[in-house]
């Protein structure tokens, strides 16, 4: 099951605030640093939320050489589980610098 639209993920940039902000809706996202390389990939039930939470925590770069977010709104047959699945495949795929785990570990959602 395809729970993510085939084509590029939306963009968006905390520094200019250029792009689509993330919606507060479930789905996958990557964080990208100034340089353009992936450097953490995350799923979530709530992708407005967590990527404020990324921004003040400082995972996320504001400013000079800030960095970007990308992300896919899931479909309405995701679950958490599907999400979580497909979170960990994309990092053993990317090998993104900040991901310490292999991904999943997060609550499940409505919990």
């Amino acid at each position: 099951m395809a729970i993510y639209k085939p084509g590029r993920p939306n963009k968006y940039n905390p520094t200019t605030q250029s792009g689509i902000k993330p919606p507060a809706k479930p789905g996958e996202y990557r964080m990208r640093d100034g340089s353009g390389r992936i450097t953490y990939i995350g799923e979530t039930n709530n992708l407005a939320r967590r990527t404020g939470e990324h921004i003040r925590s400082g995972k996320l770069p504001v400013g000079d050489g800030g960095g970007t977010i990308e992300y896919k709104v899931a479909d309405g047959r995701s679950t958490s589980n599907t999400r979580r699945q497909h979170e960990q495949a994309s990092i053993e795929k990317h090998q993104p610098t900040l991901n310490k785990s292999k991904g999943g570990e997060g609550r499940p959602a409505g919990r």
